[in-house]
């Protein structure tokens, strides 16, 4: 992903717009959507297989511990790529690596859809649910 991370820079850097701060946001967003592929069904298995499917949680309590958690890998990304200057030299390690603009974009577009379907299709596998009109069993019933 580093390399991506560097051609996406470069790009923004290229047409001035704002790279820092985009950068930062998307890769936030990837490691979102990752924890995000990551945590849910372990939450997922927890529920099930500690709890038993009998705790209940708030909407609020939940979006807090979402924008909390959002708010931790924006600070963290900013930290380690932008203060840190991290991302100045992946952009320096892969400046003679040539990327076709439209396979980076689509990398760009594709990888958090990709992770945030992952998460879903994860948790529905291991607690059942319907995917496109078919009946799942999951795997901890």
């Amino acid at each position: 992903m580093n390399i991506i991370f560097a051609k996406l820079f470069e790009e923004y850097r290229r047409k001035n717009d704002l790279p820092k701060f985009s950068i930062t946001l998307y890769i936030s967003a990837v490691y979102f959507f990752l924890s995000f592929a990551i945590l849910l069904p372990i939450k997922t298995f927890i529920d099930k297989k500690v709890f038993k499917g009998q705790i209940e949680y708030e909407k609020s309590t939940i979006m807090i511990v979402v924008f909390g958690l959002m708010a931790l890998i924006l600070f963290f990304v900013y930290q380690i790529f932008i203060k840190n200057e991290r991302i100045f030299k992946l952009e320096e390690r892969y400046k003679r690596v040539k990327m076709n603009k439209a396979l980076l974009y689509l990398i760009v577009v594709l990888t958090p859809l990709t992770l945030l379907l992952l998460a879903g299709l994860i948790t529905v596998f291991l607690n059942g649910g319907k995917i496109l009109e078919n009946e799942i069993n999951g795997l901890l019933e």
